[in-house]
């Protein structure tokens, strides 16, 4: 027994010193940011660390309980009376020390994440609860130091066991738990992260009153098989909770690699729009124009965020086309010959051609191919009229008429924004769809100060 003793003080040294080190660094390496001290934080986290949070609301239940006790039998019958082993007033003290400690823990972690400005103060809350359950586990082990010398073997070896498991456990949850954490920690997550609060909060009242009773009520089997379910569970806990952290860390990944993928397609777009508009001195820009503007209409006309992003890809490649107009023709400053209109009429066709091979964005052809249709079905390539023309398209239409307008070209200066106005308004239900028109003529009327220009 004496063996068995000097081993539990042991690891009940080891598990303390393992705590308040894992503790701090879990805090230091999930949500410390440059300019706090060090120091300061390692003091913080010993004054709010669940120990002695636990300890504290293990004393106050005592004073509490017993307060409560003297006033109940009067101070001689008070003397006869062992706290201790006292079913009642021992039991409410149990209860009284977990409920109390988990109150205290939410508002004194809630603080520590304001202090390290933590993006999600509920992810601070979770590190100080699950803490706490290694406490409320561990904690009881104490009682094996009183234990009477009568006591079975199998108790004797529970207590004695308990803080070697409990080193066990605490290494456990900061290498699997708090190392994932702190590669979340750094990101702003709308996740609830309070769910996960629930169920260790739940756990810690639950263990310490089934503990409490087996203990002291029952037989010592019991107890141990309270104790060993309750750190099955704990690990369950550690283990449940790694795997859904690693997959939010993988989706994230995920969703990061995606938004870079989509952030590279924009930038070679905007690169490939740019090269097509640089064939012409009077052009540059003009597809990026053409997308801003389509976008805003997308906008307006309430389509989603999905269709507004979608409008304005098809618009930065609408002109794609003209790469295979000789330049020539695109950089000539006197009428055009019909020949060459001709040639100018095949672009729609040549950057729908071009656009169809991109299979996983086949709406990318779209305003390509159709965006010199006329609303009235005298435009090309198709002479398609009215909703015939595809919604994308006669979105497009408008924004690049609109830029056509308001740009500088070789032969004159952008019109004046009454002149376009005027133009928009007249040509709607002819050239152009009379909705999108009409949303164009807003967005211009809005334009105070004409800043809507090449």
């Amino acid at each position: 027994m004496g063996v068995l003793k000097s081993v539990n003080e042991l690891f009940e040294y080891l598990f303390y010193i393992l705590y308040i080190i894992l503790f701090y660094i879990s805090l230091k390496r999930c949500f410390y940011r440059d300019g706090y001290g060090k120091v300061r934080l390692f003091f913080l986290s010993l004054i709010t660390n669940p120990l002695f949070v636990f300890c504290g609301s293990a004393f106050f239940s005592t004073i509490i309980v017993f307060t409560r006790a003297k006033s109940d039998l009067g101070v001689q019958a008070f003397g006869n009376l062992n706290l201790a082993t006292d079913q009642f007033y021992g039991s409410l003290i149990v209860l009284i020390t977990s409920i109390l400690s988990i109150v205290l823990i939410m508002p004194i972690s809630y603080l520590m994440g304001k202090f390290l400005k933590a993006y999600n103060k509920s992810m601070v809350m979770f590190v100080y609860i699950m803490f706490s359950v290694i406490i409320a586990l561990v904690d009881s082990g104490n009682r094996g130091s009183q234990l009477p010398q009568a006591a079975g073997w199998l108790m004797q070896i529970s207590y004695d066991i308990s803080h070697i498991v409990g080193v066990i456990t605490v290494c456990l949850l900061y290498l699997l738990i708090m190392q994932a954490l702190s590669k979340l920690s750094d990101r702003r997550r709308h996740m609830n992260w309070k769910l996960f609060l629930i169920a260790p909060t739940i756990f810690i009242i639950v263990y310490s009153i089934l503990d409490y009773y087996t203990d002291s009520f029952c037989s010592s089997d019991a107890n141990v098989v309270v104790k060993i379910l309750s750190y099955v569970i704990c690990l369950l806990f550690i283990w449940a909770f790694y795997v859904i952290i690693n997959n939010i860390k993988a989706t994230d990944d995920a969703i990061k690699a995606k938004d870079e993928v989509k952030t590279l397609s924009v930038e070679v777009m905007e690169a490939l729009a740019h090269t097509i508009d640089a064939k012409d001195e009077y052009t540059r820009g003009h597809s990026v124009r053409v997308a801003k503007y389509s976008k805003m209409l997308a906008d307006r006309l309430g389509l989603s965020s999905d269709e507004c992003e979608n409008v304005y890809y098809m618009a930065l490649l609408h002109d794609i086309g003209k790469i295979g107009v000789p330049n020539e023709i695109i950089n000539s400053t006197s009428r055009l010959t019909d020949h060459e209109y001709a040639v100018i009429k095949t672009h729609p066709g040549v950057g729908y051609d071009i656009l169809a091979e991109i299979k996983s964005r086949p709406d990318l052809s779209i305003g390509a191919r159709w965006h010199h249709e006329r609303f009235d079905g005298k435009g090309y390539p198709d002479g398609k009229k009215g909703e015939e023309i595809p919604f994308f398209a006669r979105i497009i239409a408008v924004a690049d008429s609109y830029d056509a307008m308001t740009s500088n070209r070789s032969y004159r200066k952008y019109l004046s924004q009454d002149k376009v106005r005027s133009e928009i308004e007249n040509n709607a239900g002819t050239q152009f769809d009379p909705d999108v028109a009409k949303c164009m003529l807003e967005i211009i009327d809005q334009d105070i100060d004409y800043t809507l220009h090449e």
